[in-house]
């Protein structure tokens, strides 16, 4: 019975020791990315400047809801789009051939742009 609860104690001891929380195993910013808050219901920063190509964004999801960032041209066309990024997760959304021009971003989760969650994107 003893060995039973010592054994126990041992794997609930070893168990919490590899609990979640990012802290220092969160995913850093690439270099050369362009960093954007996602949060209910906005980006920040919420106008962004990225020169045309290949253009990186690290997307970083602040708020308790999941968020994307979906790029469309000025007809409205969407021309990219990340992944959903769950609530206190990150995210690397690479566009490979982002042609200069003016953007709109927003979020496509139902709901989130028309509260608000959108923005501007210029590629030069």
């Amino acid at each position: 019975m003893l060995k039973a609860f010592f054994a126990a104690l041992a794997l609930t001891v070893l168990l919490a020791g590899c609990g979640g929380g990012g802290g220092n195993n969160a995913p850093s910013q690439p270099a050369g990315s362009t960093k954007v808050t996602m949060s209910d219901f906005k980006f920040a920063p919420n106008t962004l400047s990225v020169k045309a190509g290949k253009a990186v964004f690290f997307l970083v999801n602040d708020g308790p809801a999941s968020h994307d960032m979906t790029i469309a041209d000025t007809s409205g066309k969407v021309v990219a789009k990340s992944a959903l990024v769950q609530a206190g997760d990150t995210s690397t959304f690479t566009v490979d051939n982002l042609t200069a021009g003016s953007y709109q971003i927003y979020c496509d989760v139902v709901g989130h742009k028309d509260a608000g969650m959108v923005g501007t994107l210029t590629a030069t």
